[in-house]
């Protein structure tokens, strides 16, 4: 995985990316990407998870914002959507997670499936921040400091 990571590094997607050392089997990948702040994918090898610890801070747990959020992201595993849209439900897992007033997004990959899954939270992560901005641009220039044009 870490080389996936690194070649978006070497494309210019990502900035600063950088890997801490393991902790308890998880290894830990920071970088800028769709903001000014720094990015933590977390990614557990043994269970095929990865992580974006709280991506989009500032979301109640019980909120609105929070509901949709969790409808699009599981609406990214429908067959109606074009394969290279779509997260494949019989290779990966997706969903969000609420935690202190932040949402994360999890996705688990099944056995063999890590490289795509790798590719599939990037662009998961993509979708949702498009998301955001055409839908609820004011919590973009809030929390991201997104232009307001």
């Amino acid at each position: 995985m870490r080389e996936r990571l690194q070649a978006y590094a070497d494309r210019g997607v990502f900035r600063g990316f950088s890997e801490h050392a393991p902790l308890g089997g998880r290894h830990r990948f920071r970088f800028s990407w769709l903001g000014t702040q720094p990015l933590s994918l977390d990614y557990t090898p043994e269970t095929g998870t990865f992580l974006f610890r709280h991506l989009l801070p500032g979301i109640p747990a019980r909120s609105p914002l929070a509901g949709d959020l969790q409808a699009f992201v599981t609406g990214r595993a429908s067959p109606r959507l074009p394969p290279h849209r779509r997260v494949d439900r019989r290779r990966a897992r997706i969903g969000c997670v609420s935690s202190r007033g932040a949402v994360s997004v999890e996705l688990a990959a099944t056995r063999n499936h890590h490289e795509y899954g790798v590719n599939r939270i990037i662009n998961l992560a993509h979708e949702i921040f498009l998301y955001l901005h055409i839908y609820q641009p004011e919590y973009m220039w809030k929390h991201f400091d997104a232009p307001q044009e």
